[in-house]
C-alpha cells in the first residue's frame, strides 16, 4: 500500500467505512509485502477477530488518526481524483465515495444545496441527475458523466 492509498485508508477507518475484515486484511497485506511489527501480529492473532479488539489494536499502529473532518476531505479529494482522472465511470466511482462518507452529514450546515458543507453540491446534483433521463438516454449519461469529470477537476484546483 502506497502512501496515499494508506492514509486514504486510514481516512476511512476514522469515517466508519471499515469492518473488522478490512483491518485484518490491511494487517495481512502489510506482513505480506515484509512490514513487521508487533502490532501488526496481534491484529492476526486476535481471537476473537470483532472490532472491540481489532480496532484498538490498529490504532496502535497509527502515529496520529487524523480527524473526522480532514478524513472526509481525504475520501473525496482521493475519489474526485479518479474522476477527474477520466478512466472510470463518474457514477460508479461517486457512488464509492457516498458509501465512504456515509458517516458524514451532508445535510448539515448547508448553505443552499445538499453536499455544499464540503463543496460536492454540483456532483451531489449530477450523480442524481441521471434518474431524471430516459432509459435509453446514453448521450445524457454521456455528458452528465463529463460534467461530473470536470466538476471534479475544478474541486481538485480549488480545495
Amino acid at each position: 500500500m502506497n502512501g496515499e492509498n494508506e492514509d486514504y485508508f486510514i481516512a476511512k477507518y476514522v469515517a466508519g467505512a471499515c469492518d473488522t475484515d478490512d483491518l485484518v486484511n490491511y494487517a495481512n497485506d502489510k506482513l505480506n509485502n515484509g512490514v513487521y511489527s508487533d502490532e501488526l501480529l496481534d491484529i492476526i492473532d486476535a481471537e476473537p477477530k470483532c472490532w472491540d479488539i481489532v480496532s484498538p489494536l490498529f490504532e496502535k499502529l497509527i502515529a496520529q488518526l487524523p480527524s473526522f473532518e480532514d478524513s472526509i476531505h481525504l475520501i473525496i479529494k482521493h475519489h474526485l481524483k479518479l474522476i477527474a482522472g477520466e478512466k472510470l465511470d463518474p457514477f460508479i466511482q461517486f457512488r464509492l465515495l457516498l458509501n465512504d462518507i456515509d458517516n458524514f452529514d451532508l445535510h448539515e450546515n448547508v448553505t443552499k444545496y445538499v453536499g455544499d458543507n464540503v463543496g460536492i453540491e454540483h456532483l451531489y446534483g449530477f450523480y442524481y441527475a441521471r434518474d431524471e433521463l430516459e432509459v435509453n438516454d446514453n448521450y445524457g449519461v454521456i455528458e452528465i458523466g463529463a460534467l461530473m469529470q470536470e466538476e471534479s477537476k475544478k474541486w481538485l484546483l480549488e480545495h
